[in-house]
């Protein structure tokens, strides 16, 4: 029998999972919280063999009980169950020792085979969450490769100004500009000016985190 230990800060969430848990062979819902600091109490004393684990949650983020888990000692498989897949999100979790991860769409029959390979050693991670943090590597690797000079322009590109402008704000030639544009687009894969702009509204701007209220 694989326990698992429900945390989720929503109360129609834990009843949903708690029920399919208590449906499927195999497997036992040991509890079921909605906060950080319970599910960390919980774990010392229940010992489940997997914390199914919401991220975003009051007080104690899932990222930060993963961390406090991790930093106890404690080997409890953890598979975190979400509706953020955002490369910003998932590489924390993983960094402080998630060994899964999946979004909420998926139907129940997979988040029941997910809670069966965690417990197994398994690693279970969404596909389209592999398919975004691979993008945001990617991406990561091509701004790498501007140069200096190439973001600025870049930027520049981004606020929506035209060559002849960028060229005044640079002190270089309109001809410049337009050579610099061009190996832009062709090193971050860009067909043309809004789709630069728009990868470098995602990659080069220092943005807030997202306001997130729910996941």
């Amino acid at each position: 029998m694989i326990r698992v230990l429900v945390v989720d800060d929503h109360a129609v969430v834990r009843r949903g999972i708690s029920s399919l848990l208590a449906a499927a062979d195999g497997l036992e819902c040991v509890g079921a919280v909605g906060d950080g600091d319970t599910a960390l109490e919980l774990v010392e004393q229940l010992d489940p063999d997997v914390l199914l684990l919401d991220l975003s949650m009051p007080g104690r983020d899932g990222v930060t009980v993963i961390r406090v888990l991790r930093e106890r000692g404690h080997r409890t498989p953890v598979l975190v169950l979400t509706s953020f897949g955002e490369p910003d999100l998932v590489v924390p979790a993983l960094v402080a020792g998630a060994d899964g991860y999946l979004l909420k769409y998926q139907d129940g029959e997979s988040i029941l085979d997910a809670v069966r390979c965690i417990a197994a050693g398994g690693a279970p991670v969404d596909p389209m969450v592999t398919a975004a943090v691979l993008a945001d590597l990617r991406d990561r690797g091509q701004g790498d490769l501007l140069t200096d000079r190439e973001k600025e322009v870049l930027e520049l590109v981004r606020q929506g100004l035209p060559n002849k402008v960028i060229a005044r704000r640079l002190r270089i030639s309109e001809a410049t500009v337009k050579t610099h544009v061009t190996r832009i687009l062709q090193r971050i894969g860009a067909t043309d000016r809004t789709q630069a702009a728009l990868w470098a509204e995602r990659r080069l701007r220092p943005n807030e985190p997202p306001h997130r209220t729910t996941g």
